[in-house]
């Protein structure tokens, strides 16, 4: 979101999701998210799966 200047109530409106369910993915509250959550983000960012996974929060998961 920040390398395309995007609030996330645009990010919600890009994925059809609501601008909940994009908080709670995005500061970790939701810390399971549907797949098909997941890639309505991706698909609105127009990012690949290893771009989206490749950022700091995901490199410590076990």
């Amino acid at each position: 979101m920040q390398k395309q200047n995007i609030t996330v109530s645009e990010l919600a409106r890009r994925s059809s999701l609501t601008q909940s369910t994009v908080d709670s993915v995005l500061h970790t509250q939701n810390t399971n998210p549907r797949i098909d959550t997941i890639h309505k983000i991706i698909e609105a960012l127009n990012i690949s799966v290893p771009e989206f996974f490749n950022h700091p929060k995901f490199k410590n998961l076990e």
